[in-house]
């Protein structure tokens, strides 16, 4: 049989429906392959799922937003149809967020694509600005030595020595908004690569004019994007239609629990319910703390090379991000367009923004809800300012008084909404209801959820597994695998989608980081200074050029004293 003959009689059971787990099916499932996607939930969409729990009022397990760096999702939601005319990229993304840092004793600033506006954003001094620079322009211009040496130094302590403390606090406090981790543990790595693709991305994007304005593109240094609604509701109820049309079957309320192996091949995998599962290929797409139980259930599978990192991979825990909404019965006003804000001086670390501000006007906000903010706290195990307590620590009472008190201490929020509301503040609005994600669970032994987060830590980056694995019949994905995305992110989550499909049907598009070429040499310079245990290539030229200046000054003095 020809290649593309054989794919279609070859069976692939998923594990995970996910972001990377749908991906694999979407795919492989357009080449031909007989795709069998099991999730543990009841629906898809994994940590970028939406849920009406209460009086129908839209809920997230988290906060998402994608950046122009994000180009394998991009191209993704230009493949899944919205209608007969029109694409999900097409439809469901809304126009830039203007991001805001505002602390707690005066206004705050937004990240406009300035460059000079870093300085005002994060409240440095002159002399902050220059050596924040200096690092950031290190872990830039470093490649094998940041993949080595930086993903293991605490990106916050590391800063630390280097600002002012209202400079310090300020530029932590976006790690866990925007790189998506906490900066208790998120690595020097991890936030120079970050940054890095923020501001330089390639190709920028091109969206349609629509009910809001004239046609626009997204590139660097431009805003972050969300979703125009609900993230089930606008994405994963409609790709999952759309794959179930191709032919991929779905059982929901199905976790897995162990494969069975032969010692060169996946013969079966076992469902928590004893039901069997046959396949020809295997796609292990579940978090990685499920990954690891489900590996160690079969000892011989988690002593293999690639899976025998499962375990050191989630040392460090889950990470608890707990996301909460607050429900106002009168519409409140904002001063730009549509803005996030974070709130640097919070103990938690809370961004929030208003989904009126993004989704469009015929989502439902729940009953009798007439403005509606999202909210995250990025930060667990830092003591909170009522009670003393870390998030995980609290009961949900607790953490809920705490969102209140450390919103209401921030004047420069007040500020802002004053601006726009006739001199109110959001204290001055009647609340409907204030909702914590539904399947956190407080309880005196810490916090939980059924589905435990993993992010990028300072203990991870040598334990990321690549999808392909020694098992020629088991494939994996998922964020927490090597990427060029190289984060726990949407992004990365769809390019391992890809990379594992890839690993059985060659012809998938991959789309890369863009690096540009001058920086591509100096890393490439200061590889070949790491391998030989050289200083960093930025410290050799100012090295060399304080010399060559020195030398100038001295033969230029030589020479007038010759005269």
């Amino acid at each position: 049989m020809s290649e593309s003959d054989a794919g279609k009689k070859r069976a692939v059971a998923v594990f995970g429906g996910g972001i990377a787990g749908l991906t694999v099916a979407h795919e492989l499932s357009r080449r031909g392959y007989a795709v069998h996607v099991f999730e543990e939930n009841e629906e898809a969409g994994g940590f970028f799922r939406s849920a009406r729990a209460t009086a129908d009022m839209p809920t997230e397990y988290s906060w998402h937003g994608m950046g122009p760096w994000y180009h394998n999702v991009f191209d993704l939601l230009r493949q899944i149809p919205w209608d007969e005319t029109a694409s999900l990229y097409d439809n469901v993304l809304s126009r830039p967020i203007d991001f805001g840092v505002i602390p707690d004793d005066r206004p705050g600033a937004f990240d406009d694509t300035a460059i000079v506006n870093v300085k005002k954003l994060f409240r440095f001094t002159w002399l902050d600005l220059a050596r924040w620079s200096w690092l950031m322009l290190k872990t830039w211009t470093a490649n094998r030595r940041s993949h080595a040496e930086y993903a293991t130094v605490n990106a916050a302590e590391a800063f630390r020595p280097l600002l002012s403390e209202t400079g310090w606090r300020t530029w932590r406090a976006t790690f866990g908004p925007w790189v998506g981790s906490d900066w208790t543990n998120v690595s020097l790595h991890q936030v120079g690569l970050f940054f890095r693709k923020q501001l330089l991305s390639r190709p920028t994007h091109f969206h349609q004019a629509d009910e809001e304005g004239p046609a626009w593109t997204h590139g660097a240094r431009d805003g972050w994007l969300l979703l125009r609604g609900p993230s089930s509701e606008v994405w994963f109820d409609k790709w999952v239609a759309w794959l179930q049309s191709q032919g991929v079957r779905f059982s929901f309320g199905k976790s897995l629990l162990a494969l069975d192996y032969d010692g060169e091949r996946v013969t079966r995998a076992r469902l928590a319910s004893g039901e069997p599962v046959h396949a020809e290929l295997y796609v292990l797409a579940t978090n990685p703390f499920a990954a690891a139980d489900i590996l160690e259930r079969t000892p011989a599978l988690a002593s293999l090379d690639q899976l025998r990192y499962f375990r050191p991979l989630v040392a460090d825990g889950p990470h608890t991000q707990v996301s909460f909404r607050i429900a106002f019965a009168d519409r409140i006003a904002w001063p730009r367009e549509r803005l996030a804000v974070v709130v640097s001086d919070s103990e938690y670390n809370l961004t929030l923004f208003a989904v009126e501000q993004v989704w469009r006007p015929n989502v439902d906000l729940g009953d009798g809800v007439q403005s509606l903010w999202t909210g995250t706290a990025c930060v667990a195990r830092r003591p909170g300012r009522i009670y003393g307590l870390p998030l995980e620590n609290c009961t949900k009472e607790q953490f809920l008084e705490e969102i209140r008190a450390q919103l209401a201490s921030c004047g420069g929020l007040d500020d802002l909404l004053a601006e726009a509301n006739n001199g109110k503040t959001w204290k001055d609005f009647p609340i409907v209801r204030i909702e914590v994600w539904h399947e956190w669970i407080f309880s005196p032994n810490g916090i939980r959820t059924k589905q435990p987060k993993w992010v990028n830590t300072t203990h991870t980056q040598r334990w990321l597994p690549t999808q392909k694995t020694p098992v020629a019949n088991l494939i994996l994905a998922g964020a927490h695998t090597a990427t060029d995305a190289d984060v726990w992110s949407i992004e990365g989550a769809v390019e391992s989608g890809r990379l594992a499909a890839k690993v059985v049907a060659p012809d998938v598009q991959v789309k890369p980081v863009w690096i540009p070429p001058a920086l591509r040499v100096v890393r490439t310079l200061d590889d070949a200074l790491y391998a030989v245990g050289g200083p960093h290539i930025l410290v050799v030229l100012a090295v060399g050029g304080i010399v060559a200046v020195t030398g100038l000054i001295g033969w230029a003095f030589a020479r007038r004293m010759s005269r």
